[in-house]
């Protein structure tokens, strides 16, 4: 991409990224008593290349970019034994999320119920996205499992946010959704201040009001739980080609020529969304009213072409 892409007015975030695994060891017989037998736990090593892959296969179900990753051949917490021997075990469910008033937890657990008798001396995480299985994370947890006993894994990753400028994360346990609700729909985008604008924002509605975090926050700007839960883990398949995101290292970008004062990014009906209005007009991709909600991106004027948010992942 052209370097000068990312000299815009870029509203800054930084999610830095960290967790820990837990194992938990039971006798078979102990189910219903619930008898822990042992817990353990150990810090892990988030993989910077794991970060650069996620990005990457963001980029691919937001914008159809190409993955150029790493790719394993399943999700779950690989583990190594001391006989050296490795097995992915498959996720128990999708991944557990809890927010704070600046933080997103994700939870994975596996579960070994099997006969099989080993000492796990190494563990690796493996989140899915995009249809790419991404290792991000690694652990050298020492745990024996017995013929007897069944061992369950979980793997604790935080993601902690700060922003800086008028950009403030809002916590959303749930999907929320954001935009505006138009009265008329149909015809092509017009009135962008940046004209080449209006063929990445083809579609125009007007008679608009706004609706959900929109009405909520108006002339605001913010940044949402569900874009952190879906960059690390999802099952979307590859988007329609646009310039909408990029990355450089571990930094992620997420912008638009410059056309209306509000800007969003998120999804509508399992398809990504990016939508521009001045609040009673707006050009959009796929809808005016996304659901769920990454950002919310307010910028009344602007001397430069892009505008958008910048953010910075750091272990």
């Amino acid at each position: 991409m052209q370097c000068n892409k990312l000299n815009g007015k870029f509203l800054k975030v930084k999610a830095k990224v960290s967790g820990f695994l837990i194992a938990k060891v039971e006798k078979r017989n102990d189910l219903e008593k619930r008898v822990v037998v042992t817990i353990k736990n150990k810090k892990n090593t988030i993989l910077t290349s794991g970060l650069q892959d996620l990005l990457n296969a963001f980029q691919t179900y937001m914008s159809g970019v190409p993955y150029k990753g790493t790719s394993a051949s399943s999700p779950g917490i690989a583990v190594t034994t001391s006989s050296g021997q490795t097995t992915t075990l498959p996720f128990y469910a999708s991944p557990g999320i809890s927010v704070t008033s600046n933080s997103v937890i994700l939870s994975f657990t596996v579960m070994d119920d099997s006969a099989n008798s080993y000492t796990a001396t190494s563990e690796q995480l493996i989140t899915q996205s995009a249809g790419y299985n991404i290792p991000i994370a690694t652990a050298n947890l020492s745990v024996t499992k017995q013929s007897d006993e069944i061992l369950t894994l979980t793997w604790i990753i935080t993601i902690t946010i700060s922003t800086s400028g008028n950009i403030v994360f809002i916590p959303t346990l749930t999907p929320q959704g954001a935009g505006w609700t138009c009265g008329n729909c149909g015809g092509s985008c017009g009135g962008c201040a940046e004209n080449s604008a209006t063929s990445m924002l083809p579609n125009a509605c007007s008679q608009c009001s706004p609706l959900d975090l929109t009405q909520q926050n108006p002339q605001s700007s913010f940044i949402t739980t569900q874009l952190f839960e879906d960059i690390f883990y999802n099952t979307y398949s590859t988007g329609s080609s646009n310039s909408f995101t990029a990355y450089v290292g571990t930094t992620l970008y997420i912008y638009t020529l410059y056309c209306f004062s509000y800007f969003l990014a998120g999804f509508y009906q399992g398809k990504p969304d990016f939508t521009s209005s001045n609040g009673s007009y707006a050009c959009e991709t796929n809808s005016a009213y996304l659901n769920p909600i990454y950002i919310q991106i307010y910028v009344p004027s602007t001397s430069v072409a892009y505008m958008g948010v910048q953010i910075e992942f750091t272990t």
